[in-house]
């Protein structure tokens, strides 16, 4: 996380960088800004309107969807890691019997497989 804000301000993803709208021009530009820089550099640049409103709208759906990413990327973790401190977690597949460089080219030989074999 970014600690070049002063304090009081938060950071709105979890790279610390943020969605807002910058004037330059007539044009009202959605960027995403990172603080961490030397002059709030934008790190990406979404595009421009012509109306205040409709690029605020678009930097709230943009951080809105940036939070819900950092969101679930979170989320995630945090339930793999509980499911692995309860011996839950999901291991490693142990390495096949035929290497894949043994399979076959063509699918004509291939076989469906029975409802009756397991």
């Amino acid at each position: 996380m970014t600690t070049s804000r002063p304090k009081g301000y938060r950071n709105y993803s979890a790279d610390g960088t943020y969605w807002t709208v910058r004037k330059v021009g007539k044009v009202y530009w959605v960027v995403r800004i990172n603080p961490a820089s030397a002059g709030y550099a934008w790190e990406e640049v979404w595009g421009g309107y012509q109306v205040a409103g409709a690029a605020g709208g678009a930097a709230a759906q943009l951080a809105y969807g940036q939070a819900m990413r950092d969101a679930q990327s979170a989320i995630s973790g945090s339930l793999h890691e509980a499911l692995a401190s309860i011996g839950l977690g999901v291991e490693k597949p142990s390495k096949p019997a035929v290497p894949p460089a043994e399979a076959p080219r063509g699918t004509q030989d291939d076989e469906e497989f029975d409802d009756d074999a397991a």
